[in-house]
């Protein structure tokens, strides 16, 4: 069974050496994170900018040891839109609905614990894989938000917002629930 735990720092030595390419980096980064390779330096400073900033890493974890990341983080002073971002599954276990297990926990954290009523992500639409699972966890392109171009290695991609609304049927949870 797969479940979240909070980013640490020592977390970073893992995740970086999950981009085999650049190309695969910017999917993931959208130029949050400048430079390739990521290094775990380079993860952990963007955290410590970002600290403080209602924003939670968590990093998700079997018994196999550590299996994916995913960042949230609150839009609006309301708290009540939480954009994922950051997610990436280690590439020796994809194909096995890690990432689809990882994102739906990080949804239900953001919904029951965080109190959340929306929970959006940022995709390329270019990302075939990313937008199936987001897709199979209930996720939906955003109403009246037109893809925006993204100018990439060259290339032009297409950076789409996808949604999560909070239906009213969950339960309240505590964090050990997310541990």
């Amino acid at each position: 069974m797969l479940r979240l735990r909070p980013y640490t720092r020592q977390d970073a030595e893992t995740v970086c050496r999950w981009f085999p390419d650049k190309k695969a980096f910017e999917l993931w980064s959208a130029g949050k994170i400048q430079g390739f390779p990521l290094t775990p330096g380079m993860l952990n400073a963007y955290y410590d900018r970002n600290a403080g900033a209602d924003l939670w890493a968590m990093t998700a974890f079997d018994e196999e040891g550590t299996a994916g990341h995913v960042m949230m983080r609150f839009l609006d002073e309301e708290k009540q839109e939480l954009r994922l971002g950051l997610i990436v599954v280690d590439g020796g276990r994809r194909g096995r609905g890690y990432g689809r297990e990882m994102v739906s926990r990080a949804s239900r954290f953001a919904f029951d614990y965080a109190g959340a009523g929306r929970v959006t992500i940022l995709v390329f639409l270019e990302n075939y894989a990313a937008v199936r699972c987001y897709e199979a966890c209930g996720f939906r392109r955003t109403p009246g938000k037109e893809p925006e171009l993204y100018q990439c290695m060259g290339e032009e991609w297409h950076l789409a917002e996808m949604e999560l609304r909070n239906t009213g049927n969950t339960k309240e949870k505590t964090e050990s629930e997310y541990q």
